[in-house]
């Protein structure tokens, strides 16, 4: 149960360290990733720096942005 609730809080910091990482192979700045995923830059900030409670939807629109499988993005 604790592992659990470890990784639960750690998971927004870790996608967004995953968003981060991926953006920047892609040598995309951070409004050009929030159009392609039709998301504002203020939230793709907020996301990369795990201040965003983030939903599922909003996931998968950045991991089709970033051209990448939904599961890249939860990996520690």
């Amino acid at each position: 149960m604790i592992e659990t609730v470890i990784w639960y809080s750690l998971l927004p910091q870790t996608v967004g360290e995953n968003i981060r990482k991926f953006r920047k192979e892609l040598k995309l700045s951070q409004s050009d990733l929030a159009k392609k995923c039709n998301l504002s830059s203020y939230m793709i900030s907020k996301m990369e720096r795990g201040k965003h409670d983030f939903r599922i939807t909003e996931i998968e629109k950045i991991s089709f942005g970033l051209k990448i499988n939904l599961y890249e993005l939860f990996k520690s």
